[in-house]
């Protein structure tokens, strides 16, 4: 298990069936990647409500994989586009797929 990440809530879910926690694991990282590309497009977009959206959509299934160095960002991305800051939200949302390929990535392996 990394620090990175913590499934002991998924596996408890899954009682244990760890085929089911892999495969759930696996959605979950192409759904990750699908969600940092959309959030990266709608900021070039200049879409905040759409940003802010898809973070907010993000931040249940963070909690569930215990993903909470990328959920606190998530909460901290909803607050700047509330905010209108822009600036601050490039930066923000370029932290959060750097370190959000580094989780995929991790899991992959796993």
């Amino acid at each position: 298990m990394s620090s990175l990440y913590d499934l002991s809530q998924l596996i408890d879910m899954y009682s244990g069936n760890m085929a089911n926690v892999k495969m759930t694991t696996a959605v979950f990282c192409d759904q990750m990647s699908e969600d940092m590309d959309m959030i990266q497009q709608k900021l070039d977009e200049g879409d905040l409500v759409s940003v802010k959206a898809l973070a907010h959509r993000m931040k249940p299934n963070m909690k569930l994989f215990g993903v909470n160095n990328l959920h606190e960002l998530i909460i901290t991305i909803e607050a700047s586009c509330l905010a209108n800051e822009t600036e601050k939200l490039k930066s923000e949302v370029k932290e959060l797929r750097e370190k959000a390929a580094v989780v995929i990535e991790a899991m992959k392996k796993a």
